[in-house]
């Protein structure tokens, strides 16, 4: 819920009318699409927010910029170039994206070669012709490498950095794993010769008596042998 609650900081409360309010977590503002006993729906603009009803404290229902597009696209002529072109920039200063690209898209299938609905759109011109931005970098010889168009030297230049710096991070990884492999050799060698050590002291302690040849080994006496 403390990520639900930064994103509605995002949108403009001021801009909707449809207000969901969340119990301890501010509100949804957008167009309810779908309530139920269990959840609602709200379209926000740019997309549909789903919450659980029990998460919701009350709700405020009202009209939406959502509502004021719907009503002003319907009054648009199919073949109103400039009308639609005129209801995308009010969706995007309202902040409703989708219905932005929507207005747009519906420009191109009107006017293709209409160059802000294309621009808007992310297109690019090549040769006189509207092409994604992808075909435009694929035609003018550039590659994507790490999510990035460049031309082929660059990305040669890319690639060589990275993998000297990947070379060098394995040295490094190297390094120390000798390291460690010497300082678990001196642990082995150091506990090897403590336990020698000990070995010898328990010899050295120990009361044993080693007679002449053919006595074997004998053992001091106990105090019990005196008595």
């Amino acid at each position: 819920m403390r990520k639900l609650a930064f994103v509605l900081f995002l949108i403009p409360a001021a801009l909707f009318a449809d207000e969901v309010f969340l119990k301890g977590a501010g509100s949804i503002s957008g167009r309810i699409v779908e309530q139920t006993e269990t959840n609602v729906r709200v379209d926000v603009g740019g997309g549909i927010m789903g919450v659980p009803m029990s998460h919701v404290d009350h709700i405020v229902k009202g009209r939406s910029p959502l509502d004021d597009f719907d009503d002003r696209a319907r009054k648009l002529l199919p073949s109103d170039v400039e009308g639609w072109k005129k209801l995308a920039q009010w969706a995007s200063q309202n902040g409703l994206p989708a219905q932005e690209q929507d207005a747009y898209k519906t420009v191109l299938k009107i006017a293709p070669n209409d160059a802000t609905a294309n621009a808007a759109l992310g297109f690019v011109q090549l040769d006189g012709r509207w092409v994604t931005q992808e075909e435009g970098y694929k035609a003018k010889g550039f590659v994507k490498y790490n999510n990035e168009w460049m031309t082929p030297a660059q990305a040669q230049v890319e690639q060589k950095s990275a993998a000297q710096d990947q070379a060098r991070r394995d040295a490094e990884q190297r390094a120390r794993d000798a390291e460690q492999a010497t300082r678990d050799a001196e642990a082995k060698t150091k506990e090897a010769e403590e336990r020698a050590k000990e070995a010898e002291r328990y010899n050295y302690n120990s009361p044993v008596y080693w007679g002449g040849y053919g006595y074997g080994v004998t053992t001091w006496p106990s105090a019990n042998y005196y008595r």
